[in-house]
């Protein structure tokens, strides 16, 4: 199914079990150690429920109304928000990335500290995006913020061994352009090829050229904005939390999903681990609430 009969189906289910969803509710904090509260657009709304399972996302896309500001309500157990699955900046002139927004380098190789990974790239007005950068983005997010920059390996071949390479392009007649040569050994397009040439002195020898094809350095200096990040890492930490997803502080209030300090390599994962955590925080709850029945809690 599509995603959009998929949400109606799922919301016909649940009403026939009995969920009241409730939306332009914004959660606001406790009034008490009993009551939660929320705004409403025309003024504010209590409640006291016997258990409360908070799923209230990261801090990306806010537009979308996940924007972290809940946060602020347990600043003390809450690792700051930073963006995950992101794209990031290449130390490339605006020049270059104003030519050629918006091209993707198909089925590339990427490779940092000896982790390598797979995909396409996306150049954007701001710089790169990519499954490729995503699966390595928190290992990048840390260099970066350790050292300043981080320097990556792009693999524009990755299934043609060097030495391959390397024929294929001294097979080419030397009369013609450098382009032409790429283009008719690789099938390189004019981005890969315009990459190629800046990363190479211009009198690059074949084997200077191939090698490059295959670890071509770009350093990137920085991630894309936090709320354009697929994901976000940071929330609330995990020894803030029980083994039951309870948080510590709260009794009886439960924690879920993206609002927990963890991070995905790629949205696949990202929502496995929401419906997870999800699932565990209710047999939580179930707990809690079979446990204040019997007087245990």
């Amino acid at each position: 199914m599509k995603a959009s009969p998929l949400l109606r189906a799922w919301l016909a289910r649940l009403a026939k079990q009995g969920v009241t969803i409730r939306t332009r509710h914004r959660f606001t904090g406790w009034g008490d150690s009993k009551h939660i509260r929320f705004e409403i657009p025309e003024s504010t709304v209590a409640f006291t429920p016997d258990a409360v399972l908070l799923a209230m996302g990261g801090a990306s896309w806010s537009r979308l109304g996940s924007d972290g500001e809940w946060a602020d309500l347990f600043a003390a157990e809450t690792a700051p928000f930073a963006p995950a699955n992101c794209g990031f900046t290449p130390d490339w002139s605006q020049d270059f990335l104003h030519r050629h927004e918006g091209n993707i380098l198909h089925s590339v190789g990427l490779s940092f500290e000896n982790e390598k990974t797979r995909g396409d790239l996306t150049i954007t007005a701001r710089g790169l995006e990519g499954s490729a950068l995503y699966a390595l983005s928190a290992r990048l997010r840390e260099a970066i913020a350790r050292d300043g920059s981080a320097t990556i390996l792009l693999d524009l071949r990755p299934t043609l061994p060097e030495d391959a390479a390397l024929k294929r392009l001294q097979a080419q007649r030397p009369r013609e352009s450098l382009s032409n040569r790429l283009r008719k050994a690789f099938a390189l397009d004019s981005t890969a090829r315009e990459l190629l040439r800046d990363a190479t002195p211009k009198d690059a020898t074949p084997h200077q050229l191939t090698h490059t094809l295959k670890a071509l350095p770009i350093t990137l200096t920085g991630t894309d904005t936090l709320d354009r990040a697929i994901s976000t890492a940071g929330g609330l930490r995990q020894d803030a939390l029980d083994e039951h997803f309870m948080i510590r502080s709260r009794p009886g209030v439960f924690a879920a999903g993206e609002m927990l300090d963890w991070e995905a390599p790629t949205g696949g994962y990202l929502l496995q681990g929401c419906f997870s955590t999800g699932l565990a925080a209710a047999k939580g709850v179930l707990g809690w609430l079979e446990s204040s029945v019997s007087g245990i809690a």
